[in-house]
């Protein structure tokens, strides 16, 4: 089946999702008519279909619970006179709120006309303006990070606007558009925005979505007034100019990361609560309806992506600029799916709760029919981290590769889901100032890259999880800690040494160990392996270069004879559960059972009824060439596999425009060429 709607306005998705389920109808009842023509069909099919009976009062139940919860949230904003982030942010978000429920409104306006004159004044007083930046953006009306928000204000409620006209007042809307005119003027630069820039990131991925959005938004918006349209900004472009251009850029945005693998900053605890607001902006707030269509599309995308891969909201896989605590988007998730008992609303945004999106069903119904799974699968995703060889040594921003060598890979049980980044730590380029080679991944993919276990059990609160921590050493986040490889159940680490300022090793980063975090998680030690079980998901742990000794809590294990920064310590976990054991003993059993063989140069691991096989070669910085990819049943890694998406619910090749979805009686495709 072929789904592709359009979207215009904050009612559009509500009806796009009536469709949605009508359309599930029509599958569900034609299938009901080919299972009476064929008995053996009905047999087949009666599990799933009967565990998806009531699929469509359950989206219809998720989206108006939504809507309450972040109705809640707003209320709760403005119950006070100010939000935290308290100052020019938390001005912004409260304004932002107050003026969707069209209350308290002489007092937002108040608020948003004084910052706005302020930054105004001082931008006519001739006096130095800090650099647009997370650290020297104070005096803005919004600080950094808040632009996403004071844009959507701006766009939401001026005088000609399409969503709720009039809710700024006249001076108001005035001086934020002059506000936004100084900003603009200095940061938008046509030459970033081309057909050839759609992988460039200024800055960082989260720092690009902040800017070059609001670019667009900003541009968009000024070109309608007389008064900005024929203005001539910093790099000589006029603001009509801008807007066209900006068009022309996000039209074709969604599409290539779509096409690629959406992510560098994949589940970043810090930064998606900073990149997602963007594409919620750009979806319902762009004036253009191609570029609103496919970024609902894009929305749809990453949440299926964002959901199979996660637990109970956790997302699981390889994250990178992150941690394996919880993350501070979880909460903001949470505003679309309203799960029960968990923490709901988000801390340095109001878009979500601004917002009229709403999740696509399939989204929901891996939320809540699929897991936890009922067969074990695979998930293997492209995501984007790899760097364009630079053009010259002064371009500004950084270009990702498409074609990124990453692999985003899970394995999914009904009892646990283990992951990681699968990648090359020898990939190099040559660096544009020296010739030398460098390190090809972006420092924002390899910028505290991490993996693990995490158990589901939807009984067990907090989370369960067992997973890599890098001993931070003081500067900057740690970088190019460990690298990874996995089939499966199995999953082998190793600490990247540190070669002096090279980025080829390591740096910012000490021992590296396992956190085993859980109270419900019972420990066995035997024969240098720590074994860990909540009864019934199992995991064993072994450090493979020699002893190891816990914290003081028994909760972190480091090697016990760590080496300094030429230390290549060597992990490997090897996880089951009890449809794959018949319990905890005798999955300790089996992996004791397993052949493993440990050289200084190499890992060679055979495990498993079916003789699965690894051979894991050490990463040395300082001898890239006696380095080679792992081998995996006697095949190299493939780390630019022909499919962007691979899952039993979500498929697309590379570079294709079309990525089909089937989730129970869910089937559509995600088609970004229309």
């Amino acid at each position: 089946m072929h789904i592709l709607l359009n979207s215009a306005g904050f009612s559009s998705r509500g009806s796009q999702r009536l469709r949605e389920c009508l359309a599930a109808l029509f599958i569900f009842a034609a299938a009901a008519l080919a299972r009476a023509d064929d008995p053996s069909k009905a047999a087949a099919d009666r599990p799933a279909t009967d565990s998806y009976a009531d699929h469509e009062r359950l989206v219809a139940e998720t989206h108006t619970a939504s809507l309450k919860l972040r109705d809640a949230a707003l209320r709760k904003t403005i119950a006070g006179d100010s939000c935290w982030p308290h100052g020019a942010w938390g001005d912004t978000l409260w304004a932002l709120a107050a003026l969707q429920l069209n209350e308290k409104i002489n007092a937002a306006n108040a608020r948003l006309l004084k910052r706005a004159n302020d930054y105004v004044a001082l931008h006519r007083s001739g006096e130095k303006i800090s650099a647009f930046s997370p650290e020297e953006a104070k005096e803005t009306p919004w600080t950094y990070f808040a632009l996403t928000d004071y844009v959507r204000t701006l766009c939401l409620f001026h005088e000609q606007s399409a969503h709720f006209p009039g809710r700024l007042k006249p001076e108001t809307e005035a001086a934020m558009k002059e506000a936004l005119w100084f900003w603009v003027s200095a940061d938008s630069r046509v030459a970033d925005a081309g057909p050839g820039d759609l992988f460039l990131l200024l800055g960082t991925e989260n720092h690009d979505l902040i800017r070059r959005p609001s670019h667009y938004l900003v541009t968009a918006l000024l070109k309608e007034d007389p008064a900005y349209r024929d203005r001539t900004l910093a790099d000589g472009h006029t603001v009509s100019e801008h807007a066209a251009v900006y068009t022309a850029f996000f039209r074709e945005w969604p599409r290539s990361r779509a096409r690629a693998g959406l992510w560098a900053e994949v589940g970043s605890n810090t930064y998606q609560k900073y990149s997602w607001p963007a594409l919620f902006n750009l979806h319902e707030l762009a004036p253009d309806p191609v570029i609103r269509q496919r970024f609902g599309l894009l929305l749809d995308l990453a949440f299926i992506e964002e959901t199979q891969i996660s637990v109970q909201g956790r997302r699981g896989g390889g994250r990178s600029r992150g941690d394996y605590d919880a993350n501070g988007f979880e909460s903001y998730k949470n505003l679309l799916y309203a799960p029960e008992g968990q923490r709901v609303g988000s801390s340095h945004s109001r878009v979500i709760e601004t917002s009229r999106y709403q999740l696509p069903a399939a989204a929901i119904l891996l939320h809540e029919r699929v897991f936890p799974a009922t067969e074990p699968f695979v998930i293997r995703n492209r995501v984007l981290g790899e760097l364009e060889v630079a053009r010259s040594a002064d371009e500004a921003g950084q270009r990702l590769a498409a074609d990124s060598a990453l692999v985003n890979y899970a394995y999914r049980t009904r009892h646990y889901l283990l992951g990681s980044t699968l990648q090359n730590p020898a990939l190099t380029m040559p660096d544009p100032e020296t010739g030398g080679p460098t390190l090809r991944y972006a420092g924002i993919s390899r910028q505290n890259r991490t993996c693990g276990l995490l158990f589901d059990d939807p009984s067990a609160k907090p989370i369960s999880q067992v997973h890599p921590v890098a001993e931070h050493t003081g500067g900057g986040r740690s970088q190019h800690s460990f690298w990874s490889v996995q089939h499966e159940n199995v999953l082998l680490l190793q600490r990247i040494a540190r070669l002096g300022r090279s980025t080829l090793g390591s740096y910012n980063t000490g021992k590296l160990g396992m956190r085993f975090e859980g109270a419900d998680l019972q420990k066995v030690e035997e024969d240098g392996w720590i074994f860990a079980s909540n009864s019934k998901a199992y995991v064993g742990v072994k450090f493979l270069d020699g002893p190891y000794q816990w914290d003081e809590k028994r909760v972190e294990a480091f090697p016990a004879n760590f080496a300094g920064p030429g230390d290549t310590t060597r992990i490997l976990l090897h996880v089951g559960d009890i449809a794959s054991h018949d319990s905890f003993d005798q999955f300790q059993a089996d992996v004791l059972a397993s052949r493993l063989n440990v050289t200084p140069d190499k890992v060679d691991y055979q495990f498993g009824p079916s003789a699965n096989h690894l051979e894991v070669t050490l990463y040395d910085a300082k001898a890239l060439d006696r380095f080679s990819l792992p081998l995996v049943n006697g095949k190299p890694l493939d780390l630019r596999p022909a499919k962007t998406y691979q899952s039993p619910y979500l498929n697309g090749d590379f570079e294709s425009d079309e990525i089909s979805v089937s989730v129970g009686p869910m089937h559509q495709v995600l088609d970004f060429s229309k």
